[in-house]
């Protein structure tokens, strides 16, 4: 029997900053939190659980603090961490190696006990003011490695959703996915888990190449890993994600059929909050583009449920579900 797939939707709640590459430690602002009720209206009406991913900036701001605590109070909502290390205390002295260079804003980056206690800080900030500890992470910029896993476990977290299938960032420090599987996981404990089996899942990014011969083209491309020209030779050989913010219907939908086809169990729809206020971010640029991106995310919401029976879950919950369902199996 074919088992019901899952549906997820992390929604990276932050800072309007990163958009300008500013990059500011103070001073950032999080007007797009107040645009926020026009998506999580769309969630409520097709009885989605959202994961807010939130960022210390967003943790701090009392009017995004207040709104999604307005959130926390109905039905149907996670508040899990967003980790963007050049805004998130404490801030420690860098290495001069890192100081002026962009990797400083890839968390994985940074020395291992930076990290660890910029995650703690968030994670102490968000249980404080949310009433309750995060158990799910994902990473600003997507700037994950092994060199994380532990500090998250260390820290009671159980579910990563930083790996983002086939893409790499190739600015100075960014993470190469290139080689990622689109299946949830275990994390490797052998190379990042110091004791016994590691406990944390990935929940990767919806990430995949489209159309018949989508596998084939993927396992050719692995082994390039980041090679010139390799990016947009995957996209026009149709290479897409579950972001609403990036892909129109028909591109979405594409990809639904494809998790469903190859027996992935999780659909992974993600955006970043920002891209509900116009203007803030290059996906949406002005109230027409905002209005277009909520309806792919009515859209594609309807067609995973309507047509691939999936269930809305928290990604903080993944784990458990895959485990009893894979020992029914």
């Amino acid at each position: 029997m074919q088992r019901q797939p899952l549906l997820v939707v992390t929604i990276d709640t932050e800072e309007e900053g990163l958009w300008s590459d500013s990059f500011r430690e103070r001073g950032n602002t999080c007007e797009n939190i107040k645009e926020l009720p026009r998506v999580q209206a769309i969630f409520e009406k097709h009885s989605v659980v959202a994961t807010y991913l939130v960022d210390y900036p967003v943790a701090t701001d009392d009017p995004a603090i207040a709104m999604l605590s307005g959130f926390q109070d109905g039905v149907g909502v996670e508040i899990g961490a967003h980790l963007h290390p050049w805004c998130n205390p404490p801030f420690a002295t860098l290495p001069p190696e890192l100081q002026r260079s962009e990797a400083r804003t890839f968390a994985h980056r940074l020395p291992v006990e930076i990290q660890r206690e910029k995650l703690r800080a968030l994670r102490d900030r968000i249980a404080e003011v949310f009433q309750r500890a995060p158990t799910s992470y994902r990473a600003g910029r997507w700037g994950f490695d092994a060199t994380t896993i532990p500090i998250l476990e260390e820290l009671g977290f159980s579910v990563d959703s930083s790996v983002f299938p086939l893409s790499w960032e190739r600015v100075d420090g960014g993470p190469d996915f290139s080689s990622a599987s689109l299946e949830p996981y275990r994390l490797n404990a052998e190379d990042a888990c110091k004791s016994g089996d590691c406990s944390l899942m990935e929940v990767p990014m919806s990430a995949l190449v489209t159309g018949r011969l989508g596998q084939t083209v993927e396992r050719l491309a692995r082994p390039l890993g980041p090679a010139r020209g390799l990016r947009r030779a995957l996209e026009l050989l149709g290479y897409r994600s579950l972001r609403p913010e990036l892909w129109g219907p028909e591109d979405l939908r594409r990809v639904a059929d494809a998790v469903v086809s190859r027996g992935v169990p999780v659909f992974n729809v993600m955006f970043h909050s920002s891209v509900c206020l116009p203007g803030a971010t290059p996906y949406a640029k002005d109230a027409t583009d905002v209005a277009r991106f909520c309806s792919r995310v009515d859209d594609l919401l309807e067609y995973v449920l309507a047509v691939h029976g999936a269930r809305s879950v928290a990604l903080s919950t993944v784990p458990q579900i895959l485990a009893l369902e894979n020992a029914q199996h």
